[in-house]
């Protein structure tokens, strides 16, 4: 049996001391991507360092927020606490809760005046005491207080979701739009809308008082009978009234505290179904603002959702005032139909959409009409006059400006058609333009800002959105970057091997 030289010896001794070196490089090499890995996720975590490549921004906060909430930046009186009712371990297991929590910590982390809580509602009931005496009942392990001491707003984990109104599934996230208002609801002065009550009207029995809650409106009912209005309101809405208003000849005169409201640089939005019964005092107020709602249902059978006729497909109008409120709607890629259900017919009585009323000059516009192939009729409900083919407004606008100061104010009256403007049905899905109407009506009508440019994000929208090139960058980045790294690791150390 041959002996093994002197020289061998060392060579393979020198081959086991550099490989037993190779395999410990590459264990130290592994260890140390794991332990680097899991500070990084842990920073990430505490930090919310991430980067949102969803084209909707689903986990982001938008520069509109940023521009509402920058004001506060710095202000000892604009602290806002965001509590929530589990520990961030149980808010973290679940995908629903664990995006409204990373939000929150998002806002956390950009504004100074925000701070996060964790309360255990189970094992110490009595740590909300304090928050429960601002007017706050009931929480639950989901719920979400945001307060700023004094005042505090209580949400359910699904008030941050937007739900289909036909399926009843989530189909978005409205969590910025809804945390950004609940933070400007108790820390700024928020404009009032009265809904007007005392005639029989809708002013809670749809989705109207709910949009402008998420606007951060301060909403308050009114009846005009008893209580005038605050000269500080901005909008009132009366919807679908049954009975009529108090005119000059009765002991109240409920029609002039609404055109005071009005001439005061207010905005009157009125909905007006073809149920509603002719109102002799409020149509004549309603005429001087050059509108008169006709006693007629309109149907439009090739224009409907509905087989008789009376979910109407409304068109837009594309010049005036009323324009304006849909111009956004109407430049998106994908216009969304804005649906008027049992529409009566508006008439505009100025020449040429210009009126004169006491000093003030007066101008009425279309919102929406009914399709321009004049495939829609009116048909009288009272039995009177003929059912007519034509074109028919269904929504209009009229503005009367006056100078103070050498600054324009202005008063609007937005009429619609229908008493069902704001269903849930049609505020409650994307394909609809009902709400986003009446957002941009709001923020026309009102100098206040309220988070009308903060849109929910729909999670069919979350994909990555990024070209090939970018594509292409990181997964160089992320996959050959790492395993370059280490084969030169293992190439530096075989090299060593073989000339040592």
């Amino acid at each position: 049996m041959k002996t093994a030289t002197s020289a061998e010896k060392i060579s393979r001794r020198r081959r086991l001391r550099y490989g037993g070196l190779a395999i410990g490089i590459t264990c130290v090499v592994i260890a140390l991507v794991v332990v680097v890995n899991a500070i990084f996720y842990a920073l990430a975590y505490k930090l919310g360092l991430y980067v949102d490549m969803t084209e909707a921004s689903v986990f982001s906060i938008t520069d509109a927020t940023r521009d509402l909430l920058n004001d506060y930046r710095g202000k000892e009186n604009s602290q806002i606490e965001i509590i929530f009712c589990s520990d961030a371990t149980t808010l973290d297991a679940t995908y629903e809760t664990k995006l409204v929590h990373n939000l929150a910590l998002e806002y956390e982390n950009e504004f100074d005046f925000v701070t996060v809580k964790y309360v255990d509602i189970i094992n110490h009931p009595d740590a909300l005491a304090k928050y429960m005496s601002t007017g706050i009942s009931n929480p639950k392990t989901t719920s979400v207080i945001i307060s700023n001491g004094s005042q505090s707003r209580l949400y359910t984990i699904n008030s941050f979701y937007t739900f289909d109104s036909d399926t009843g599934n989530v189909f978005a996230f409205n969590g910025e739009y809804k945390m950004t208002a609940g933070i400007l609801q108790i820390i700024g002065d928020n404009p009032v809308a009265y809904f007007v009550t005392g005639h029989g009207e809708q002013a809670a029995d749809n989705g109207m008082t709910a949009l402008f809650e998420e606007a951060g409106f301060d909403v308050r009912t009114i009846d005009l009978s008893k209580e005038n209005p605050d000269e500080n309101a901005k909008v009132m809405v009366i919807n679908a009234p049954k009975w009529d208003y108090l005119g000059s000849d009765d002991s109240v005169n409920e029609i002039k505290k609404v055109s005071d409201f009005v001439e005061n640089f207010g905005a009157l939005m009125i909905f007006m179904g073809s149920d509603t019964k002719a109102l002799p005092n409020l149509d004549e107020f309603l005429e001087e603002w050059g509108i008169r709602f006709e006693t007629a249902q309109i149907r439009d059978y090739e224009n409907s959702l509905s087989v008789d006729g009376t979910e109407l497909v409304a068109t837009y109008a594309t010049e005036g005032t009323g324009a304006s409120l849909t111009k956004t709607i109407r430049e998106m890629p994908s216009t969304p139909m804005a649906i008027v259900k049992d529409a009566r017919p508006i008439t505009t009585l100025y020449t040429d959409g210009h009126g004169v009323y006491g000093s003030s000059e007066r101008t009425v516009s279309e919102v929406l009409t009914t399709s321009a192939k004049k495939s829609a009729t009116a048909t009288p409900l009272d039995g009177q006059g003929e059912t007519n083919n034509g074109v028919f407004n269904l929504m209009t606008v009229t503005v009367s400006g006056r100078y103070v100061d050498n600054e324009l104010h202005s008063s609007y009256v937005l009429a619609a058609g229908t008493s069902s403007f704001a269903d849930s049905k049609y505020i409650g899905s994307k394909s609809y333009a009902n709400r986003d109407i009446v957002f941009y009506a709001m923020k026309n009508f009102i100098k206040k800002v309220v988070p009308l440019d903060i849109d929910f994000k729909v999670f069919t929208d979350t994909e990555l959105n990024c070209t090939t090139a970018e594509a292409n960058r990181y997964t160089a980045l992320f996959t050959v970057v790492p395993a370059a790294i280490v084969a030169g690791i293992g190439i530096f150390v075989y090299t060593r091997r073989k000339y040592l």
